[in-house]
């Protein structure tokens, strides 16, 4: 069956992040940290924050670039949805005919700009290539996050973190409280992508 619009699935990462969203010179600077005897300590911190705001928003952080496959282009016109944010750039769209891995030409597609989720359409005139018939027919290359760099991420966000890991650092063995937990969660409520799967026939 071919929809109108259909959404990439099993996302793989290929390039992992360079950096991360809070830097430590600035995590210690917010922590009124001058020494540098908790440096890993404040690193393994940032990490677990980031990972925390990228699982409750469903948001990259730092650019990453990641494959996610579909087992056919949608209906002759229809778009594909890509279910990571925010896409900053498709590298390819690539597909298997007769057992050999073609890439669709970039001039034909363009994605639409959002602070959730992006579409990829086809500029008027073009139709998607037909595929063999087989799993993951279709391989998407794209990148995905705020920005390369952690000056990228909104201010309000990386506030919010930052007090997320200053919390954190202060209640060291003793963070699995709820008020604590309620804490960061409204942090990041703002910023949460709505994980509603919509199939448009």
């Amino acid at each position: 069956m071919y929809y109108k619009q259909i959404e990439a699935k099993d996302y793989l990462v290929t390039i992992l992040p360079v950096g991360t969203p809070i830097t430590l010179d600035e995590a210690k600077e917010h922590l009124k940290e001058t020494s540098n005897d908790r440096d890993g300590e404040i690193i393994s911190l940032i990490n677990t924050v980031t990972s925390i705001a990228e699982l409750i928003t469903g948001r990259d952080m730092i650019n990453r670039t990641y494959e996610c496959y579909l087992d056919c282009f949608p209906m002759k016109h229809g778009s594909i949805k890509i279910r990571r944010s925010r896409l900053q750039s498709i590298t390819s769209i690539q597909y298997y005919s007769d057992n050999v891995l073609e890439t669709v030409d970039p001039a034909d597609y363009y994605f639409t700009q959002s602070p959730n989720f992006s579409n990829i359409n086809l500029f008027q005139g073009n139709i998607w290539p037909d595929t063999d018939k087989r799993k993951q027919a279709v391989i998407i290359t794209f990148v995905s996050g705020y920005g390369s760099d952690a000056c990228d991420i909104p201010a309000a966000l990386k506030q919010g973190m930052l007090s997320h890991l200053a919390y954190l650092y202060d209640n060291a063995g003793d963070c699995g409280d709820d008020e604590g937990k309620a804490q960061f969660e409204s942090i990041y409520t703002p910023y949460i992508i709505p994980q509603k799967l919509v199939l448009v026939i």
